[in-house]
This record gives structure tokens, sequence and C-alpha cells, in this order.
């Protein structure tokens, strides 16, 4: 089915549950949620959703579905970025400085400070 065919049935209402399943863990975790293509094909018709997702008939779909509108934030032709609240708009990039804002330079900062230590559990 492709997502034009939604319109008649109870086959959205179905899709947005799946979506709104998936923004509720992505919250759950504070993280975005981003589903390609292929992955919205997959996630549907595990659910029992048989679909053929691509951008075109998923524009003519959320053009047409202001229920579908509220829950995608983005989406482009890779694929689609879901509406979740408190999830950051991205993961800021930090230079390592001092109060570093990205997960590697929280790591190097971390293993810095312990390696003192440890040396010193050896002597």
């Amino acid at each position: 089915m492709r997502f034009f065919e939604f319109a008649g049935d109870d086959n959205l209402e179905k899709f947005i549950v799946v979506l709104k399943n998936f923004i509720g863990r992505a919250a759950s975790k504070k993280t975005p949620a981003r589903l390609n293509w292929s992955g919205l094909d997959q996630i549907s018709k595990s659910s029992g959703i048989e679909l053929t997702a691509d951008y075109e008939t998923f524009k003519s779909m959320y053009d047409s579905s202001p229920a579908l509108q509220a829950l995608v934030k983005n989406f482009n032709d890779k694929g689609i970025e879901l509406n979740v609240p408190g999830a950051p708009e991205s993961e800021p990039k930090g230079d390592g400085a001092a109060e570093p804002t990205d997960s590697q330079a929280a790591v190097d900062k971390m293993a810095a400070s312990a390696a003192p230590q440890q040396l010193a559990a050896q002597a």
C-alpha cells in the first residue's frame, strides 16, 4: 500500500500510532528520532501495515494530514525526523576546552582526570 492509499481507511491511524510509539521511546531517552525510507518500510511491515515509503508519496500524505504534520519535524529524500519533545536539536559540537559539550570531549576529560589516580594507585 502506498501512503496516498491511507486516506480512506484506518491504516493512517495505525501508522500514526506507530510513529507516536517511536516518539515516546525517543522522548524517554531524550534523543531525536530519525527514520530512513527503508527503515520506515520495515517498521510498517512488522506492524502489519503494508506500504511503500518514498519522499513524493509521503509529501502528499503529509500535506493532507494535520495529525501527521504534528508528529513529523522534518522530512527529505533520505527519510523523516519525528517531532520529539525534549530532544536536543542536534548534538552540540565542542572543541574539548574547559567545558566539553560533545560526547568525545567529555570522555577525553574523564579519562584525563582518572589517569593520575590510576598511576598513583599502581605505585
